[in-house]
């Protein structure tokens, strides 16, 4: 009997600690973050009636595209892990403002402001989680496995997000939906601690930061990924499918009112029936997502999205809508899952948070666009011709990106774990993004076995080993003299000075590593002055009779 290789790939994932307490610490601010934005909206409406919900939503988006730029440097510096459990308790002690002051009945504008300080922190947790998570896992499956995972961890919480809003504000108002998100805030961040503790990876070499303005280097970051044909296409379908969002808010309220009748219950009825089907869509991704190729099956569920509204604006019954919604709220979902892996495989590695950050302004703005389409055409035409407006604008979006999205599915292959990995060791630390991808590219994965030898003492030396996962004992003249792990690396003085190994070294348990043949590793490290530096430094300091005359 066959083995699902997405579902191992999801089993090996979650045998890793680390990755686990990033992903349920993933989940909760997710849901939080949904359950905040209907609290906030309602909240609004109750005090001031559509006008201040409307610039309430504003409120929202407006601060996490302020914010976006610093969002992708903080999260591509040195201690990413940090930033993580940083973020999420300060979101958690928004929260608890949020909740004190709505239980106070402070000014509704004290508790926005709250709130958003809240819904700011997205903006840096989605850009950390993409850097922190291909530094904590050990194999390219285990990073599309996590990929999957946090999917489906937003699919889940288009609907778990909604559904504990609605009853909390139903049981106490929204500074109890407050005082939960809250709690969730304080499990992500305790959850995500010991993460902190984490050795920092070096600094890569970079050029020296300006001190540019927000706007400059967000439009800097767009004209770098528009090096790479398809890039930007891509970044416009994951902004534009939040238009789905956006506009479905404001359908829902009208179809249950105007059209289907279906009284004050109806809008959380429709939007559950949307979340279902983001759920299905996020499993449904397990089994197609692990595919070479994803670009094919972005442009389907766009073209499903773009044909299920249609419908729904053609045959507006309750059965349609109950069946059109959870199709649109599963392609959507797999937009979304597909779409950022795509993302990942194809943005420059050494600035992946800033593409992230810049990813959520867009997806604030796809968000006011749907809005804005739903409001306007309601006002002017109906809630049918609406529905049919969004129809459009997904037909318009996937066959304007079709082309784009292919190219870059065909030439999206940056070795994303190896690269992290790579990057952690201080020999290749000092090297600029290209120079590291290509030695990523030429590393080959290794497994060896509890008491296998990796290299002996005395014979001739043709690669440089990395240790991805596992412990390895090194031992001069049968002593031992030292223990390995994860991040470290052996092999470079028979490389740097052209002489039998020093030491022998071999598997204390199953160990995977990453081994560079001799070629790659001189023409990277010997060929970029301060790697150059860093390696006869770290070969002198373990064998420094040897090499004390050498270069």
């Amino acid at each position: 009997m066959s083995v699902d290789p997405d579902r191992t790939r999801v089993r090996s994932a979650l045998g890793n600690r680390r990755l686990v307490r990033v992903l349920v610490a993933y989940a909760c601010s997710s849901v939080a973050e949904w359950a905040v934005w209907v609290a906030v909206l309602v909240y609004s409406f109750e005090r001031g009636g559509s006008t201040t919900a409307g610039i309430a939503a504003v409120a929202l988006l407006v601060p996490a595209a302020v914010v976006a730029p610093w969002a992708g440097r903080t999260a591509d510096g040195p201690r990413p892990n940090r930033v993580l459990v940083l973020v999420y308790a300060v979101q958690a002690t928004a929260m608890v403002a949020a909740a004190v002051l709505a239980g106070a009945e402070a000014p509704a504008v004290t508790v926005i402001i709250a709130a958003a300080f809240a819904i700011t922190g997205v903006t840096f947790v989605r850009p950390t989680v993409s850097v922190v998570v291909p530094s904590i896992v050990v194999t390219p499956s285990d990073l599309v496995a996590a990929n999957l995972l946090t999917g489906n961890a937003d699919s889940t919480s288009v609907l778990a997000g909604p559904l504990l809003a609605g009853a909390l504000l139903a049981a106490g108002g929204a500074e109890a939906v407050f005082a939960a998100c809250a709690v969730l805030g304080v499990v992500c961040s305790i959850v995500t601690l010991p993460l902190a503790r984490l050795r920092p990876p070096p600094s890569p070499a970079t050029a020296p930061r300006s001190h540019r303005g927000r706007a400059r280097d967000l439009f800097a970051m767009t004209r770098s990924m528009s090096r790479q044909r398809g890039s930007l296409e891509l970044l416009v379908v994951l902004g534009g499918q939040y238009a789905l969002i956006g506009g479905l808010d404001l359908l829902s309220i009208n179809l249950a009112f105007r059209v289907l009748d279906l009284g004050a219950s109806g809008p959380g009825f429709l939007n559950a029936a949307f979340g279902v089907g983001a759920v299905l869509g996020g499993l449904a991704s397990m089994l197609v997502v692990g595919r070479r190729r994803l670009a094919p099956l972005m442009i389907v569920a766009l073209a499903a999205i773009g044909a299920s509204m249609l419908v729904m604006g053609a045959w507006t019954s309750l059965g349609v809508v109950l069946v059109v919604l959870p199709l649109a709220g599963i392609s959507r979902s797999l937009v979304d899952v597909t779409g950022r892996m795509l993302l990942q495989r194809c943005a420059p590695q050494d600035v992946l948070a800033s593409v992230f950050a810049v990813l959520e302004v867009l997806a604030g703005l796809g968000i006011l666009c749907g809005s804005l389409l739903v409001q306007i055409v309601v006002a002017t035409a109906g809630v049918r011709p609406a529905v049919v407006a969004v129809a459009v604008f997904f037909v318009l979006l996937c066959l304007g990106t079709a082309p784009g999205l292919r190219h870059a599915d065909e030439h999206a292959d940056a070795p994303v774990v190896e690269i992290r990995l790579l990057r952690g060791v201080p020999l290749f630390a000092p090297l600029p993004g290209p120079a590291l991808e290509e030695l990523a590219r030429a590393s080959v994965p290794l497994v060896f076995e509890p008491g296998a030898v990796i290299v002996s003492e005395g014979e001739i030396g043709d690669r440089y080993y990395v240790i991805a996962d596992g412990q390895v004992q090194v031992t001069i003249a049968g002593a031992e003299r030292r223990t390995m792990s994860r991040g470290e690396g052996f092999g470079e003085i028979a490389l740097l000075a052209n002489v039998p190994r020093t030491a022998t070294v071999a598997a204390s348990t199953r160990t995977s590593l990453l081994a560079v043949e001799r070629s790659s590793f001189l023409t990277a490290v010997v060929g970029h002055d301060a790697s150059s530096r860093v390696a006869w430094a770290v070969a002198r300091s373990l064998h420094p009779p040897l090499l004390a005359e050498d270069n």
